[in-house]
């Protein structure tokens, strides 16, 4: 059992990276031309609707086989723990960022902190599988990428053109490569 939920973890995370890279491909095709006025057009467009058509794809597929992995290997309770626990803090987030920083809430918001959840489920799963060591570097990491991304959603609209550009490009990449660590780490203590 414990295996094959591993498989799942760590396919799920490979998924979660596929997506940050569509994600980052329909961001660069949608938001790059904004910087100098334009608009993305044509085969260029059409490609950028199939990444993020893509992304969302990969996105649900990769949390599902995440998530389904790891809540067969977490305490009784994590998931739904993991669950309560993310919208509780989303509600917290939304208020305050709008409250205090102004922020109008987009959809990001809502994914950063779903995927907080995700990986505190799988660093659960992972400790209580008996890999303390692993589940320290997943949750380390997924604090590290959840505030790296909660600081570039409160910044995103006080820059510029090619500062929000580059603002929004940080939280896809880095979540991305935090994906790739987390499934190369899952793929050796599996």
């Amino acid at each position: 059992m414990g295996g094959v939920a591993f498989e799942q973890m760590r396919q799920g995370h490979w998924l979660m990276a596929a997506c940050c890279a569509l994600y980052l491909a329909w961001w660069a095709i949608f938001f790059w031309p904004k910087v100098g006025g334009g608009e993305a057009q044509g085969p260029l467009r059409v490609v950028g609707v199939v990444s993020i058509l893509g992304a969302v794809v990969c996105g649900v597929w990769g949390a599902t086989r995440a998530c389904g992995g790891a809540a067969t290997l977490a305490p009784g309770g994590a998931a739904l723990g993991c669950a309560v626990g993310s919208v509780a803090l989303y509600l917290v987030l939304l208020a305050v960022t709008q409250r205090v920083f102004g922020r109008q809430p987009t959809t990001e918001l809502v994914l950063f902190v779903a995927w907080l959840g995700m990986e505190a489920l799988c660093a659960l799963a992972l400790g209580h599988a008996g890999h303390a060591g692993a589940a320290t570097l997943v949750a380390l990491l997924a604090v590290v990428g959840f505030a790296v991304s909660l600081v570039c959603y409160v910044l995103y609209y006080r820059l510029g053109a090619l500062p929000s550009f580059v603002d929004g490009c940080i939280p896809l990449a880095l979540i991305g490569v935090v994906s790739v660590v987390i499934a190369g780490c899952i793929g050796f203590v599996g």
